[in-house]
């Protein structure tokens, strides 16, 4: 008996959940995100955080005791403004595919070659795109994600409000702050704290290991908690020496055997998770330093992204047009916002 609509929909409303589950924790970002609840529902037209750049008082030491006070305000209030981008995608199965199968088995396998591809492959294309600015192109191309906040700095060309430039830059703080780049609707400026920690490494062997653990101390003490960062996102070559020297260290009393004891697709530093990434694709940068090598440094206690539309597939309908098929949609409105830029750092070069 072929595989009516009904039956279709009534075994998919039982593998939407975890499908959709799937798609938010096989991303390293998502699900560090999720963990926290840095993922609210969130309604309006633009995602907006005030943040303090300075201090709007200023102090006197009294040495006398008759000093006047200095009563000047300072305006150091600043909103970061980020407008929610929407994807959609249609999963189409032919009716041709559900008039030649029958039973529960056909329905599942027809369910995994559809909306489990599309799902699997739009999680790695906004990964990728969220990580390098560019798509991997097997669900959505590059320029249907340019809505949505990148941490690649290379990207200069975002459309909406926020998202022109991307986050995290491959230069020093005093380069960001002279570029003119208007981040997440705020100039980046050293004056009130809006810009990132960078890096980059010489040569891996001599100098890899030490400027890796300088990041982490250097993004603790400007996240003003005394906190690092919680996730560090490396390209595999990156992560590859970063594993050996893990490997290959030896104390006195204690020998580094986590590699040996894992699938060695999870290190640490400091309270960090450390994870290689495909999608990190350092072809993908157009800053030299960048394609020699990228790691993020990411404090999810100020990242955030909120959401108009949490990620949900629809049931199969018949459609009526030009085509004899059933079609769910995919679909989300979210954006990535950032309430700290000063706590988020990059390590570049570590291929070498």
């Amino acid at each position: 008996m072929a595989i009516s609509n009904e039956v279709l929909n009534t075994t998919f409303a039982d593998l939407r959940g975890p499908l959709v589950n799937s798609f938010v924790r096989s991303n390293e970002l998502f699900e560090a995100l999720n963990t926290k609840a840095r993922m609210p529902m969130e309604g309006g037209s633009y995602i907006e955080r005030s943040f303090t750049g300075g201090s709007p008082a200023r102090g006197v030491g009294v040495y006398v005791g008759d000093e006047l006070l200095n009563m000047t305000r300072r305006q150091q209030v600043k909103k970061f403004q980020v407008e929610p981008h929407r994807l959609v995608c249609a999963i189409n199965i032919p009716k041709k595919e559900l008039k030649m199968n029958s039973g529960k088995l056909a329905v599942i396998r027809l369910i995994e070659e559809y909306p489990q591809t599309v799902m699997d492959g739009a999680k790695a294309d906004i990964n990728a795109y969220l990580l390098t600015g560019v798509s991997r192109g097997i669900v959505f191309q590059t320029a249907e994600l340019k809505g949505l906040l990148s941490l690649s700095g290379d990207v200069s060309d975002g459309i909406g409000t926020g998202v022109t430039n991307g986050l995290i830059d491959f230069t020093t703080p005093a380069l960001q702050a002279t570029a003119g780049q208007v981040v997440q609707g705020v100039a980046k400026a050293t004056s009130y704290f809006h810009y990132n920690q960078y890096a980059t490494i010489g040569t891996f062997s001599s100098e890899g290991i030490t400027k890796l653990r300088k990041m982490y101390r250097t993004c603790a003490h400007y996240a003003g908690s005394g906190k690092g960062p919680d996730l560090v996102i490396m390209d595999d070559d990156t992560y590859t020496n970063f594993e050996k020297d893990r490997r290959d260290l030896v104390r006195i009393k204690v020998v580094e055997d986590k590699t040996e004891k894992s699938n060695t697709l999870e290190l640490g530093i400091g309270v960090a998770k450390v994870y290689s990434s495909i999608d990190l694709e350092v072809s993908n940068f157009s800053t030299a330093a960048a394609t020699a090598g990228c790691a993020y440094y990411l404090n999810t206690d100020y990242l955030e992204m909120p959401m108009s539309e949490a990620p949900n597939i629809s049931e199969f309908k018949e459609r009526v047009g030009d085509q004899d098929v059933v079609t769910a949609l995919f679909s989300m409105q979210a954006n990535l916002i950032c309430t700290k830029t000063v706590a988020q750092g990059v390590v570049t070069g570590g291929v070498a």
